[in-house]
């Protein structure tokens, strides 16, 4: 994929954010990147390892794909707390929006009850990784869908019915 300054992407940690200038540090070449969240630092991202670091922002119809996926997501609750851990830190920073689709409807299936009915309580830290996946494809969704960003969990139920 083929980047500019002004491009409007993904990072994989971060969220959205916007790649702000290009620079030669030691020879290499990076992209400037500055998140839209937090204290926008600059993020330093070496041009040629661009892959699962960034990535454009989904089209529309990627977009309904996601949420089509999501619909085929089951509540999966791991028991151990190092596993269960191991695996959202995983996902969360795979750079894949299918990770994180996944995270954030487990989300949605622990802000309720596990498989089987029981009220299930995740740890500060779980719960931080799952809504860090949710209010980065969140965000990501509402430019694709051209919503405001507080009404997309609602348009995405909409959408999931």
């Amino acid at each position: 994929m083929e980047y500019k300054v002004g491009d409007r992407i993904i990072h994989s940690r971060e969220g959205l954010s916007t790649i702000t200038s290009e620079t030669s540090i030691g020879g290499n070449d990076y992209f400037v990147v500055v998140s839209d969240k937090g204290d926008r630092e600059n993020i330093y991202i070496l041009k040629s390892r661009t892959e699962n670091i960034i990535r454009p922002i989904m089209t529309i119809e990627e977009s309904m794909a996601i949420i089509n996926y999501m619909k085929s997501v089951e509540a999966e609750f791991i028991s151990n707390t190092k596993q269960r851990r191991d695996q959202y830190r995983k996902r969360l920073l795979s750079g894949s929006v299918y990770d994180l689709a996944y995270l954030a409807r487990q989300l949605y299936f622990f802000n309720f009850y596990n498989a089987n009915g029981q009220i299930v309580k995740l740890g500060p830290t779980d719960l931080q990784m799952l809504k860090d996946a949710e209010s980065i494809l969140f965000d990501e969704l509402a430019i694709s869908f051209n919503v405001a960003r507080e009404e997309m969990e609602k348009k995405i139920i909409e959408l999931m019915k």
